[in-house]
């Protein structure tokens, strides 16, 4: 038996270089984008993704702390501002600002100011039909905040699963960016 590989091993059926966590991690320290390795690959953002979560990839600290989201939300209910702003707010928490965009940080202000000053909280529910202002798909609304809500950013019901590390990510920054 031939315990060497062989020459295609490694490959697609058509011939192309298969993706691999090394490759993934390799032209991600070259400053490469999941999106650029998957358009590089013509595989998509959510495949790379997987590779990285499913054979131990360098995780970014926005990923780590994505890990906690409290919510399982549909595809179509992410591309949403409440939401937006939460996974903004993971990243915050996780890396204190540095390599964030100054427009993420002033929309990040204006989220806590808003939260704040009119005494909100943010609740998922799938069944939350769409809120002009607030989500165009549904699912999102701000809520009056309740003494149970503590100072969480969000209203934890029957869709939310909060972990502990989670019940420190998703509330108030002690530092606003």
């Amino acid at each position: 038996m031939n315990a060497r590989p062989t020459e295609d091993e490694g490959r697609t059926a058509d011939g192309k270089e298969r993706l691999t966590p090394a490759i993934v991690e390799a032209l991600k320290n070259k400053g490469l984008s999941q999106s650029d390795i998957a358009k590089q690959y013509g595989v998509t953002r959510q495949y790379v993704s997987w590779i990285k979560h499913t054979y131990g990839g360098r995780l970014t600290p926005r990923e780590l702390a994505l890990r906690h989201f409290p919510f399982k939300v549909p595809v179509e209910m992410g591309n949403t501002s409440p939401f937006k702003r939460l996974r903004d707010h993971g990243e915050y928490v996780a890396t204190g600002g540095v390599g964030m965009s100054d427009d993420k940080l002033q929309r990040l202000r204006s989220f806590y100011r808003k939260l704040r000053e009119d005494n909100l909280v943010v609740e998922f529910d799938p069944s939350i039909p769409p809120i002009p202002g607030v989500s165009n798909k549904g699912g999102w609304a701000y809520r009056e905040r309740l003494p149970e809500d503590g100072d969480l950013l969000i209203r934890v019901n029957e869709f939310t699963n909060i972990t502990d590390r989670g019940r420190n990510i998703w509330r108030f920054p002690a530092i606003d960016p």
